[in-house]
């Protein structure tokens, strides 16, 4: 019995032109799927976030650490990057931009809040505008107490975070979002 010839490489053109149309649309920052990425606060940025979230850890000499002494303070620096070559703007509902937490190391027990320490924020909407490639630093110092009480923490280890605030954080501080870091382990001898 003969077989029929082989239609398969009818398709190749077809596969090859829709590849090139992913590739070009890949590299002009908008997904295959035709949705691009929108610069707001709501964090999620799926698999090609627009920006890149780290907190560095420093004691009052300025060394970068992971190790305090009790009763001194740790400096924390957060950095947000534009991964972008575009200008991204992201939109906030009032004026507080930036929060930092500190939670006990392995759960969500929120020990310290820097938003918990400061006034409350004015009701007036503000917007960041990142340029193309550009970083933007943020900077708190933690004495080390907790929030609410004032009393200084116990020795162990704990977990920092650092944020620009997004939709949801004040009710899962914790949440993954590229507007957030990754929490960084630190200890309190």
């Amino acid at each position: 019995m003969e077989r029929p010839p082989n239609h398969g490489w009818r398709r190749l053109p077809t596969l090859l032109g829709i590849l090139v149309i992913c590739a070009a649309s890949t590299s002009s920052n908008k997904s295959c799927s035709g949705f691009g990425s929108s610069s707001n606060n709501s964090g999620d940025g799926g698999n090609d976030p627009t920006f890149v979230t780290t907190l560095q850890l420093q004691d009052a000499s300025g060394n970068v650490t992971d190790s305090f002494e009790r009763n001194s303070t740790i400096t924390m620096i957060l950095t947000v990057r534009n991964r972008r070559d575009t200008t991204e703007t992201i939109d906030f509902t009032d004026s507080r931009t930036r929060d930092f937490v500190v939670v006990r190391d392995n759960t969500e027990t929120v020990v310290w809040q820097l938003s918990k320490e400061t006034a409350a924020p004015s009701p007036n909407p503000i917007t960041l505008t990142f340029g193309p490639n550009e970083s933007q630093t943020f900077t708190t110092t933690w004495d080390m107490t907790e929030s609410g009480s004032g009393d200084p923490v116990r020795v162990g280890t704990y977990e920092a975070r650092g944020v620009l605030v997004f939709d949801g954080f004040d009710g899962h501080p914790l949440r993954a979002s590229q507007l957030g870091s990754e929490l960084e382990q630190f200890t309190i001898n």
